[in-house]
């Protein structure tokens, strides 16, 4: 299997993201929620700095700053998984407080 760019569980990456009526792509940024793995693909959640309208489950980086990012920030529901090469480059990472959130958050969305 070929050498993989490597991306942590956590990391807070830019991305080349679809919408999710796959009416184009957008350039943003998104928290890798995969582990480590052999594979190409990561499964990621997309990151936006508008804060109103949160839907169950979404909520506001508390240390966004730290993560890399230029704005507040929410984590978003949606999930996606991209080809590594879709990844431009790491920003940052999600701090322990904003990694628990993220946990909990995903154990809602995905029923565990």
């Amino acid at each position: 299997m070929p050498s993989m760019t490597s991306y942590d569980r956590g990391d807070v990456v830019l991305a080349s993201l679809p919408f999710s009526d796959l009416s184009g792509i957008k350039r943003r940024p998104a928290v890798v929620i995969s582990a480590p793995h052999p594979s190409v693909d990561i499964f990621l959640l997309p990151l936006t700095s508008q804060l109103d309208h949160l839907q169950p489950g979404e909520f506001v980086l508390s240390d966004w700053q730290g993560a890399g990012l230029l704005y507040p920030s929410v984590v978003k529901r949606g999930l996606f998984t991209l080809d590594h090469l879709c990844i431009s480059r790491r920003l940052g990472c999600l701090s322990s407080v904003d990694e628990e959130a993220l946990d909990a958050t995903l154990r809602v969305w995905l029923g565990l």
